[in-house]
């Protein structure tokens, strides 16, 4: 036995001084076999190394004030990661959810308006919604504003343009427009659902259009090159900016009276449901008006001039 013993010995020694011989001559050591071939111990050396570069790393990171240190795999890194992230994000879901919960009745949660300094807002599409109440007021500020107790259905604003569509929730509620802009491209407002708007400082703009529904807007002065006033069963009341044979008018309706300066321009009392005076304007500077009254509601305007 110790014979057989010594002669492996010996065996495994001459072999490996053979193999060291044929590699110090510029042979190859192959210490496996794969895909039909054997490889070269090199090669598996250089491809294990690889591996381990490319798909291990040692990490350090701190949690909740105390420092971890470990070996991963990319996938097993990136999948920690991902669970951190999600439950820190779950957390403060629920901290939100648990501080909404116990806020005061009747609180907001919080939102945010277009500042004069860093939105440059040229249009404004406003929408006004009845809820527990009807009642809207649009007045003028130091800058954009909202106040009372409301609930926002959406607002945006962004390249320009601020959307915002609230409903009424207590007695009043307060749309604030800055002073230091004059006049904007375009303004949007209407009223739905019964809201009441009472616009108190006038309005400039290249194109302003109102819609009253069912309430009611009452506007201090409109004044623009192009007015597209919309009324269904709701009342507008409005002052226009310069004088009546500026204006080129097309009115219609399918009931209510449109009246300019308190003649009825279309309505049941003159039996006309179009009136259209834009061939006999002839001014060389003139204001397009388009009223529409779609149901029994009414338009009653009057120019300044």
């Amino acid at each position: 036995m110790k014979k057989l013993v010594l002669a492996c010995c010996a065996v495994v020694v001459i072999g490996g001084c053979m193999a060291l011989g044929g590699w110090a001559a510029g042979g190859q050591l192959y210490g496996s076999y794969y895909d039909g071939a054997l490889h070269p111990v090199s090669e598996t050396i250089r491809d294990a190394s690889r591996f381990v570069r490319d798909n291990i790393f040692y990490h350090t990171w701190w949690e909740d004030g105390i420092r971890h240190s470990e070996w991963f795999t990319s996938d097993d890194f990136s999948d920690r990661i991902e669970d951190v992230v999600n439950d820190r994000v779950d957390k403060a879901l629920e901290k939100f959810n648990q501080d909404w919960s116990e806020a005061e009745p009747g609180t907001l949660p919080p939102f945010s308006l277009p500042k004069t300094t860093l939105d440059n807002i040229c249009k404004l599409d406003l929408t006004c919604k009845s809820g527990t109440s009807n009642r809207f007021t649009i007045d003028s500020g130091t800058d954009f504003g909202l106040e009372g107790d409301f609930s926002i259905v959406s607002n945006e604003f962004d390249n320009g343009t601020w959307e915002l569509e609230v409903v009424a929730n207590g007695d009043e509620v307060i749309i604030t427009l800055p002073d230091l802009i004059s006049t904007y491209d375009s303004i949007e407002i209407a009223s739905r659902l019964d809201a009441l708007i009472d616009i108190t400082l006038p309005l400039y703009a290249s194109k302003i259009e109102l819609y009253a529904e069912s309430g009611s807007i009452d506007a201090e002065l409109l004044s623009a090159p192009e007015l597209d006033l919309t009324v269904c069963d709701g009342l507008l009341y409005a002052y226009l900016g310069g004088q009546p044979d500026l204006y080129r008018i097309e009115a219609k309706t399918n009931y209510g009276p449109v009246t300019l300066n308190g003649e009825e321009l279309v309505g049941p009392d003159s039996g006309v449901s179009r009136y259209d005076n834009r061939k006999s304007i002839t001014a060389p500077s003139y204001e397009e008006l388009e009223i529409m009254v779609s149901g029994g509601g009414s338009a009653e305007l009057y120019t300044m001039e």
